[in-house]
């Protein structure tokens, strides 16, 4: 019988890299063409081009000057200034690695070469991400692409994740998830699970772990469900919160692929927005998740002298409490930072 999975688990996936079949067309030569595309209209300064090689909500990140753009008109915006600011500069590409995570999403890895203010001159080169996605009509587009920062020995890896930590609980008309995170003893991960529930498939339960992959040089996150889906994605650190790239296998042999952004409005509050979603390379509907911390339980309470005139403490609470004890109180006033 097949078993249907909760929504959650298009974000919660595992990675599970696909592999063609003869009938299926290697994407290697159109994905070669973007990048031409890309570097002839990046030198002729074509600005127009260049914005029709992206989706039409694509996201850009650069970590060496701290940027990141939203959609075409911050992203055209981007080139603008570049292009003011380095008229001359030129551009090649070089790709080290393609990933097809589903029939129409593939993540690609390699080095961008600018050339120096003086003609001929080696210039920087920049590690980079992207995920593209195929359009039926456009064909290969970039959905979201990211220069990696080079590595810094007096970074915390997990400088961001700590606001993470704690219990968390999303109400919604047709799922319910209670998701507990919790530094781990060694200190250099975030583990916990998420318990998703909806109308359909009733309760799941997910383990996550969350840490630094020194392989890759990146946060990135693993997750296993109870039916034996499982799933994997990387984490980069943004203004205000996390981008987050998952792909994964369900139970079923669905494989799945997704980019989230989570987003602190509040300490207490996370915005998970999950968009470019696909099950088996077939489009699914973006979601948007908000996550609230919970309250600590309450344990301890002063309710005062007993007949000999010490204190009495109040025994932690349990099944048998009355039904008047007191309400939980609000989260401590000291606040994790933001990331």
């Amino acid at each position: 019988m097949r078993i249907s999975f909760p929504p959650l688990l298009a974000i919660l996936c595992g990675a599970s890299l696909l592999t063609l079949s003869a009938q299926e067309q290697d994407p290697a030569p159109d994905l070669a063409g973007v990048a031409e595309r890309f570097v002839a209209a990046y030198n002729e300064k074509n600005l127009e081009n260049i914005l029709a090689l992206y989706t039409g909500d694509a996201e850009m990140i650069d970590e060496i000057d701290g940027l990141s753009a939203s959609g075409i008109d911050a992203i055209r915006s981007i080139f603008e200034s570049s292009f003011s600011k380095y008229p001359d500069r030129r551009i090649a590409l070089e790709v080290i690695d393609v990933r097809q995570v589903a029939t129409n999403v593939v993540i690609e890895e390699g080095i961008t070469r600018f050339s120096g203010e003086v003609p001929n001159e080696e210039g920087d080169a920049i590690a980079y991400s992207a995920v593209l996605v195929k359009d039926p009509e456009k064909g290969w587009l970039i959905a979201s692409s990211r220069e990696i920062a080079a590595k810094s020995a007096f970074v915390d890896p997990l400088e961001g994740l700590y606001p993470l930590e704690g219990d968390w609980i999303l109400q919604g008309e047709q799922m319910q998830m209670e998701l507990s995170l919790a530094l781990s003893n060694s200190g250099r991960f975030l583990v916990g699970r998420a318990v998703t529930s909806t109308p359909d498939a009733g309760a799941m339960e997910t383990e996550l772990r969350i840490g630094y992959d020194p392989s890759m040089d990146q946060v990135r996150w693993w997750t296993f469900d109870e039916l034996g889906g499982f799933g994997q994605g990387p984490w980069q650190a943004i203004e205000n919160g996390w981008l987050v790239r998952s792909s994964g296998v369900t139970a079923d042999g669905e494989v799945t692929a997704a980019i989230q952004r989570l987003t602190f409005e509040e300490n207490d509050t996370i915005l998970w927005d999950s968009s470019n979603r696909f099950l088996n390379g077939v489009a699914q509907p973006d979601l948007e998740l908000r996550l609230v911390r919970r309250p600590p339980a309450p344990s301890f309470s002063f309710i005062g002298p007993d007949e000999s005139g010490e204190p009495e403490a109040s025994a932690p609470a349990s099944a048998e409490a009355p039904a008047t004890a007191p309400e939980a109180t609000s989260p401590s006033s000291t606040k994790a930072p933001k990331p």
